[in-house]
């Protein structure tokens, strides 16, 4: 069974001059290095969440502006198996 980590999930919308993307963002804590994974679409991103995470609600993903946002920061528990499907490996 894979152990369980104590992360702030963060996924922000980045409205750049290229393209906007998802970035997604896992924090361990004081000690760990922050993961990153970008994603090109939000169908690609939901895609995958709905997948890690079955009770995530798609209604965090809206964003209510054209600047980058923040659009969901949570603390939660995530197993490895769930860190590794969002592409996230320590």
């Amino acid at each position: 069974m894979s152990s369980l980590r104590s992360v702030r999930l963060v996924i922000q919308l980045v409205r750049d001059d290229i393209e906007p993307h998802y970035r997604v963002a896992v924090y361990p804590g004081p000690r760990g290095a922050p993961l990153h994974r970008k994603f090109s679409s939000r169908d690609e991103l939901l895609k995958r969440l709905r997948a890690t995470i079955p009770d995530f609600d798609e209604k965090n993903l809206v964003g209510t502006s054209e600047a980058t946002q923040i659009l969901f920061a949570q603390s939660m528990e995530l197993s490895d198996t769930q860190l590794s499907s969002l592409g996230l490996v320590y």
